[in-house]
């Protein structure tokens, strides 16, 4: 059993693995039969109550937490009423083994009876899965599968500069824009790069414009882009899969039964527990 401030949170062990045996519950207190020779026996006092100033454990809530990749696959936690933090080595979910997650990675939190997730300046990020398709701006992140990419936005061309020709090049269609994505690696480095004038962009595993033939967890067409002179609308077609896109830090995201949240290599899909 793990703990979450004082409140227990349920587990189940990870396919393959036997579930740890609860310890035996205690004999109850018996009180023997005296005989005429033996001395009385004495009852046993009640224990203590605790002390005024204790604090008690918090409620637990109706939300929970099913692990669903990662190393940890197959725990489930039941959240208390006053959320728990998620990390490395802080917090009352521990992803001890995920080189990718902070020490101190991001905060689940209640707010007016719906579950949110704060990410805490993590250095990878807390990614929520979209529902069927969501408005990016330039410079978001999103995923696919193991891939993670850079939405660049609209690419300008540099002005002309005085007294110097004019660079030349193929001519942009007209009422159309040039547009880049790019794949971020591990680091931080820039990947291969699209850039378009076209006014859709995807991704999957067959015949798309960034194609990734058998990758783990992601679909033949499992997500596209169309692009707008504010950003671009991102729309999922993994059928379940998920497409996740980067939540800003220190921004509560609500979320729903049924979404996914990203930590690392780690997934938690948020669930409601009885």
């Amino acid at each position: 059993m793990a703990s979450a401030g004082g409140i227990p949170l349920a587990t189940r062990a990870a396919p393959g693995v036997a579930a740890p045996r609860s310890p035996a519950a205690p004999l109850p207190l018996t009180r023997p039969t005296a005989s005429p020779s033996a001395p009385p026996v004495a009852t046993p006092k009640p224990a203590a109550a605790p002390a005024s100033g204790a604090r008690p454990s918090p409620a637990a809530s109706r939300f929970g937490l099913a692990v669903v990749a990662g190393s940890t696959r197959g725990q489930r936690f039941k959240l208390p009423v006053t959320g728990c933090t998620v990390g490395r080595t802080r917090g009352a979910i521990l992803f001890a083994e995920d080189v990718f997650v902070s020490p101190q990675h991001a905060t689940f939190l209640i707010k007016d009876n719906v579950l949110h997730v704060r990410d805490e300046s993590s250095a990878s990020g807390v990614y929520v899965t979209i529902p069927s398709a969501e408005t990016i701006p330039p410079m978001s992140f999103f995923s696919a599968g193991q891939r993670l990419f850079r939405f660049l936005g609209k690419l300008e061309a540099p002005p002309p500069l005085a007294g110097r020709p004019t660079v030349y090049g193929a001519p942009v269609p007209p009422g159309q824009g040039v547009y880049g994505v790019e794949e971020v690696l591990v680091g931080g480095r820039s990947g291969r790069t699209v850039v378009t004038s076209a006014p859709l962009l995807t991704i999957g595993q067959a015949n798309c414009d960034f194609t990734y033939p058998q990758e783990d967890g992601m679909a033949g067409r499992h997500c596209e882009l169309s692009f707008t002179s504010a950003g671009a609308q991102l729309r999922d077609l993994s059928g379940g899969l998920g497409t996740f896109v980067r939540i800003a830090a220190s921004v509560d995201r609500p979320l729903r039964p049924g979404d996914r949240v990203r930590l690392g290599q780690h997934i938690v899909q948020v669930e409601l527990m009885g």
